[in-house]
């Protein structure tokens, strides 16, 4: 039962001991964003030290004033008879001590000043690098990571954690050093002056150490816990904003507020929670202390009685205690902040230490001078391992080729882009691009052959002019010229749109596009293409949700920009269809069947069943006769099994 007993009573210490090799763990893996500012550090160290030395001799002119000044009585300080050094003046004597409080004061509020200017311009510094190095590993982070987190719960770990985090991997360290420091200085004068009283200040010490072991495992928890809720209220927020059209378009405003306010108050409570237990920190560190000066100014009192102690002797000692005792308040306090630091830097290194899903081989081939071949060996992929979405594709696109993927929704015809582009990797089989299996392919070498066109066209909240060139900058490494812009806009039917906006190609479109049609925003991205002038394009059917005279805008585009690449597009539209090389049909993850439009409507199968399901009613009247037959034969066909 004792055994017992003493293990609940060092849990609160192990604990602590486990959470402080946590924290130089954590700094040990953020020591690289550390190294450039050694020097500024090591300055603002400089001042510390200098800041800790003036500190120590704040309380000695008090000892000047009340033994020499008021009570009249000998001042021996560092072997000097100040007395005597002041000519038996005692009004000389108090505009001394009084001269070095002031100066004292001044030394120290200039190093304080020089310590934190220091300290915070290195924390800046690291904090700007290790953001930079999180947000470059998140674009290098694959798809699957994305699709899983929340966006909001990223930018939170990217913006208010690694602010938090500052607070441990620098003002910590100035702050444990000048304290540090601090403490060993008093204690040493403190023993020179009254051994037993000092041993009685030193009592207080263990006391508080545990308090601080106990409070901040709870702060810790409670610190995780309000990240947490931080990190969900802002994925909320930036959700609803995200989809503000839906959410007024279905007048959902009020169940937003709801679940809004719901979250609000989750994160309130964890907010809340966190501030009691501050609190109640700071309230048994200041007990603890107030018990600690009672006892020694008890005993302290009683040495000056019986003349162990001079007055003067007595206020100093009570000084330097209350020197002791501040740093060990302001330890209280960077507990509090610690824990959040803490916290915050687990959640920043939880996303560094993430491993993309793709990545580089070790000696990876870099792909130049790229005809287009692609090739599709035996192809399985699911997103989850029990629910395949491809099964055994085999598929070979020729150089300058156009191929469209046509099959129902959700057979896996937009996955085989994702393939090719590597966002996924297959789970059997292989993707060859001119031969080579594009696993074994340098990442940014295999995209910057292909030009990605999705269903949506992402348009950034930049400038028109930055929006196009985007395309180039990604594959040349360098922002086109105006006359190219201007050149590719034309060829994608931008321009004449773009001249009609208030800055020209200047103008600042609103976030993800907003200010734009989705015609308009299709054809800078059809632009965009162009000016990428890649061997390979990837289109997810581009003309989804436009209306005709966009869409048929949209098309002449795109047959502009389809000469001489190899074409691999998911269609839906018959216009898209229409204007392939070949046509693969796919179901179930499976292609069924391939080859030429009128091939496969004469062969009356899968796909011609489909055909007359989803555009035959519109078509038939404008199709040839020998077409039109081979329609009406598969309808038969799929009557009689029926």
């Amino acid at each position: 039962m004792t055994g017992v007993r003493v293990s609940a009573g060092l849990g609160p210490v192990v604990a602590t001991w486990k959470e402080a090799l946590r924290f130089v763990a954590i700094l040990r893996r953020f020591r690289p964003f550390l190294r450039p500012h050694v020097r500024p550090m090591a300055l603002a160290g400089a001042a510390s030290l200098g800041f800790t030395l003036v500190t120590l001799l704040e309380p000695w002119p008090l000892q000047v004033i009340f033994d020499g000044v008021l009570l009249d009585r000998p001042v021996n300080l560092l072997g000097l008879d100040l007395k005597a050094l002041a000519g038996g003046d005692l009004f000389v004597l108090l505009a001394g001590a009084s001269l070095a409080v002031l100066i004292l004061a001044a030394l120290r509020g200039q190093l304080y000043y020089a310590q934190n200017v220091l300290a915070a311009i290195s924390g800046l510094d690291v904090v700007l690098a290790i953001r930079r190095q999180l947000f470059h590993h998140l674009q290098m982070l694959s798809l699957a990571f994305h699709r899983r987190s929340h966006s909001g719960d990223l930018l939170m770990r990217l913006t208010g954690d690694i602010v938090m985090l500052r607070e441990m991997v620098v003002a910590a360290l100035i702050t444990l050093l000048s304290q540090g420091l601090v403490i060993v200085g008093i204690l040493a004068i403190m023993a020179s002056l009254n051994l037993r009283l000092t041993l009685v200040a030193a009592l207080v010490v263990p006391l508080l150490f545990l308090i601080l072991s106990i409070f901040r495992i709870r702060l810790n928890a409670a610190a995780r816990r309000q990240r947490r809720r931080e990190g969900r209220l802002a994925s909320t927020a930036h959700e609803v904003l995200g989809s503000i059209h839906l959410v007024q378009a279905y007048t959902a405003e009020k169940h937003e507020d709801g679940r809004f306010k719901k979250m609000n108050q989750r994160s309130l409570r964890a907010g809340a929670r966190l501030t009691r237990i501050e609190a109640q920190l700071n309230r048994a560190v200041q007990i603890a202390i107030a018990a600690g000066v009672c006892l020694i100014l008890w005993l302290g009192t009683r040495d000056v009685l019986a003349d162990r102690l001079t007055p003067g002797q007595l206020l100093v000692f009570l000084a330097y205690v209350r020197g002791l005792y501040r740093p060990l308040r302001q330890a209280s306090k960077l507990t509090q902040r610690m824990a959040k630091a803490s916290a915050c830097g687990d959640r920043v290194i939880e996303v560094l230490d993430e491993i993309p899903e793709v990545a580089d081989s070790p000696d990876p081939v870099i792909l130049r001078d790229v005809e287009g071949r692609v090739t599709l060996r035996g192809v399985s992929f699911g997103y989850r391992d029990s629910q395949p979405v491809l099964r055994d594709i085999d598929l070979e696109l020729t150089r300058g080729e156009m191929v469209a993927l046509v099959g129902p929704t959700g057979s896996g015809k937009t996955t085989i882009l994702s393939l090719i582009i590597r966002f996924f990797d297959p789970q059997e089989g292989a993707i060859l691009i001119d031969g080579i299996p594009i696993n074994t392919v340098s990442l940014k070498s295999l995209r910057r052959q292909i030009s990605f066109l999705p269903q949506e066209s992402v348009v950034m909240g930049v400038t028109i002019r930055e929006n196009i060139a985007y395309g180039a900058i990604g594959r040349h490494g360098k922002e086109p010229s105006a006359e190219k812009i201007a050149k590719a806009a034309r060829r994608a039917r931008a321009h004449d749109f773009i001249m009609q906006l208030p800055d020209g190609y200047e103008t600042v479109v609103g976030e993800r596009g907003g200010t734009l049609s989705g015609g308009q925003r299709q054809r800078i991205g059809i632009a965009r293409a162009m000016l990428r002038k890649a061997p390979i394009l990837l289109l997810d059917e581009p003309t989804t949700g436009l209306d005709p005279v966009s869409g048929t805008a949209v098309l002449e585009a795109l047959d502009r920009l389809v000469r001489d690449r190899t074409t691999l597009v998911v269609a839906h539209h018959l216009t898209t269809v229409m204007r392939a090389d070949r046509i693969v049909f796919i179901e179930d993850g499976r292609i069924v069947e391939e080859g030429s439009n009128e091939e496969l409507l004469a062969r009356g199968g899968r796909y011609a069943r489909f055909f007359e399901a989803e555009w035959g009613a519109l078509t038939a009247q404008r199709l040839p006769e020998r077409m039109r037959t081979s329609l009406d034969a598969a309808a038969d066909r799929e009557r009689l099994e029926r």
